[in-house]
């Protein structure tokens, strides 16, 4: 049977990062990046956004970004061969939680986390703007927190990708 792995983090921390990194490597890793139907921003019935509006504060109360579970089953039925599948998002993560045969945390500090948003070659969107910046370094030791209280595994995602990415694998 597949054993499923969950890579979480902050925003920044390197999670679409590491899935190419992986899928390099020949392992087989979902991303919102690389799997546009993995996720999508959905209000409080369920109800998917048909446009995203990141900006707009009145919007981003309305719907929050969560995994589609319909698009991760049928990504998990078309590798039902695979010996490992790693899952890179962190939406709704405590739902699923219980589905991880393991969870690692890319843990960074704030400093890291301010380059990585600020990158010129980051290709999201997602907390270019520096109220959301602040925002998330002001979250950023809580939700670490919360997730490694949790259970997961926590990676020092403050290192080099290929370092991240061999210790993911030698701890799955």
């Amino acid at each position: 049977m597949t054993k499923l792995y969950v890579v979480t983090g902050i925003s920044g921390s390197g999670k679409t990062t590491i899935a190419r990194c992986l899928l390099q490597q020949g392992e087989v890793a979902f991303d919102s990046k690389l799997n546009p139907d993995l996720y999508h921003f959905v209000d409080e019935k369920g109800g998917v956004a048909e446009s995203v509006h990141l900006q707009d504060e009145a919007w981003r109360k309305r719907y929050k970004w969560s995994l589609n579970e319909n698009e991760l089953e049928k990504l998990l039925q078309k590798h039902a061969d695979a010996p490992r599948v790693f899952l890179c998002g962190r939406a709704n993560l405590f739902q699923y939680w219980h589905r991880a045969d393991k969870v690692f945390l890319l843990k960074v500090d704030e400093a890291t986390l301010r380059d990585r948003l600020n990158s010129p070659t980051r290709d999201n969107l997602f907390a270019k703007d520096i109220t959301t910046q602040e925002a998330l370094t002001k979250n950023l030791y809580n939700i670490q927190d919360k997730i490694t209280q949790k259970g997961a595994i926590v990676i020092d995602a403050n290192r080099p990708v290929e370092v991240v990415a061999e210790h993911i694998l030698r701890e799955s």
